[in-house]
């Protein structure tokens, strides 16, 4: 597994494996948006050629916010998406981010695992946060080093 810095030549790929995860995924532009932005940094995780996760972080320093964790779901339960956020992580805090921040839908038990196993904190809920479908959100923060 190889994880690295999103590049151009991954938006359609990345835009691909968010249509396939989420009902309300970031599109393509989007990517290439956040790509041009020094706000934002993204990694993936590249196996055999292929982009089988990717995870962004929005940078509003000293803060990171977590915002898009994806992994095929062939490829899950395999630690990809920890491996990819902790060199998320590690990028970030060399970028000055030393509070990380993310929410969460409620029902997603195997995500708040991951989360709460690097260390994240809930901290609250944001009532009726998601749509498509309907749900809350949990806020969950890893303050100090990130």
């Amino acid at each position: 597994m190889r994880y690295r810095e999103l590049a151009e030549a991954d938006l359609s790929a990345a835009a691909e494996l968010e249509g396939r995860n989420f009902s309300r995924p970031w599109s393509r532009e989007a990517f290439a948006e956040a790509l041009e932005s020094d706000d934002y940094l993204y990694y993936v995780a590249e196996e055999d050629g292929h982009i089988v996760g990717l995870a962004g972080l929005v940078l509003t320093l000293p803060e990171g916010g977590v915002t898009n964790v994806s992994v095929a779901e062939s490829c899950r339960r395999r630690g990809i998406a920890e491996g990819l956020l902790k060199e998320l992580f590690s990028a970030g805090e060399k970028r000055g981010a030393t509070e990380l921040y993310l929410e969460v839908r409620a029902s997603n038990a195997a995500a708040i695992g991951l989360y709460e196993k690097l260390g994240f904190v809930c901290e609250g809920r944001r009532k009726a946060f998601y749509s498509a479908p309907t749900e809350d959100a949990l806020i969950y923060w890893k303050r100090g080093k990130a």
